[in-house]
């Protein structure tokens, strides 16, 4: 079967948040499976290639024009989409699958399907609604919820990455139950495989080797909740004065989340570290004694899976996708997305280290059993055939 996935990221290009892994593991495992996989994605940088074969697939990196106005210069990314799958469709063969992430590309199959009969998938990992933390904005915002509306109703399949999320958009957009289909993501769990020093990982980042440390990764954006964590902290070090919380991420936020652990006087027990990846994230995961993800809507949370992957419990709110995934008190605790609740978790996971210590390790039981890139894979594969 001949593949285009349509992606704004991917990790062999621009690395924003969880598509980026989703888009280009599941190329990979697809590929696998001896399938031609071409994957359409943004010029990284200025010199790189606009062609490249990685891993098997195929990844054709487009150059647009920017704009000022950011659903402008996405209209200007897919248009570079569609232009680069005629011409490799004229170079190649026609395609048997054209599948979209997101509102992010899914005009392209919408512009494709005008021009020439395809059988489209559109997967969507979060909605506008979701990200702007379950409100309906005016402007840009309402553009963006139109492009998913129109990107759902022209898919002839619809993929969301939990119940939650489908339900989600079967509500806002009007989606009948059997055109969508939930397949959750994998995770490259033998990639947090391997020993490493803990405390030499704390001391680079300032933290003593017995301060108890919660992790957070993800987006610096309402939608997560980092603000949640911020008012949770002063309830922890009451009883735990030596904790520290690090933060792992960038977005619009990020500097008033700072201005805000100062206010509240816990700016000496945070770390903030922008955005990290490969190894250094890695170790920061197996250094930690639990991951927090407050969030407020929460579509599926990839971090949840590299957590568990990397055998540390999780501390999440129940929105979404967490609260389909975790079994409460057995690899994680469920909380509501509120600083009190928040506390609650984070103190339950610190007043018994060995408790803690096994919910990590019942996480990675379930990464191992039902969370592998080869199963995402074959959903997706029976849902292209049916």
């Amino acid at each position: 079967m001949r593949i285009a996935l349509f992606a704004w990221e991917s990790i062999h290009s621009i690395s924003v948040g969880g598509v980026a892994f989703h888009v280009t593991e599941l190329a990979c495992a697809l590929e696998r499976k001896g399938h031609k996989v071409h994957v359409f994605t943004r010029l990284g940088r200025p010199d790189q290639k606009w062609y490249e074969r990685i891993h098997g697939v195929h990844y054709h990196f487009c150059p647009f024009s920017p704009d000022l106005n950011f659903v402008e210069e996405i209209n200007n990314m897919c248009r570079s989409f569609v232009d680069a799958f005629f011409q490799t469709e004229e170079h190649i063969g026609k395609f048997d699958i054209i599948h979209a992430h997101d509102w992010l590309t899914s005009n392209v199959i919408v512009w494709i399907k005008e021009e020439r009969k395809h059988k489209a998938v559109l997967t969507i990992h979060s909605t506008e609604y979701g990200r702007c933390g379950n409100n309906f904005f005016e402007g840009n915002s309402a553009r963006i919820r139109e492009n998913e509306r129109i990107g759902v109703h022209c898919a002839d399949r619809v993929i969301t990455v939990s119940r939650a999320l489908k339900n989600e958009v079967m509500w806002m957009y009007g989606v009948k139950e059997d055109k969508v289909s939930v397949v959750y993501n994998g995770v490259n769990y033998r990639n947090f495989d391997g020993w490493i020093d803990p405390v030499a990982v704390r001391r680079m980042y300032g933290i003593g080797a017995m301060d108890p440390v919660v992790l957070f990764v993800g987006r610096i954006v309402y939608q997560k909740g980092p603000d949640l964590l911020i008012d949770a902290i002063p309830h922890i070090l009451k009883y735990y004065d030596n904790a520290k919380f690090v933060f792992v991420g960038d977005g619009e936020m990020k500097s008033d989340i700072e201005d805000q652990a100062r206010r509240v006087g816990v700016s000496h027990s945070t770390r903030f570290l922008g955005y990290l990846s490969g190894w250094r994230l890695i170790d920061l995961y197996k250094a930690s004694d639990a991951v927090c993800i407050p969030s407020r809507n929460e579509p599926f949370g990839i971090v949840i899976l590299e957590a568990w992957s990397a055998g540390k419990p999780v501390i999440a709110s129940l929105n979404g996708g967490p609260g389909e995934i975790i079994w409460h008190e057995i690899n994680g605790l469920k909380v509501y997305p509120n600083p009190d609740s928040v506390a609650w978790g984070i103190g339950t996971a610190f007043e018994d280290f060995d408790y803690a210590s096994w919910m990590g390790r019942m996480g990675r039981v379930a990464v191992e059993s039902a969370f592998s890139w080869n199963a995402t894979a074959d959903h997706v594969l029976s849902l292209y055939y049916n």
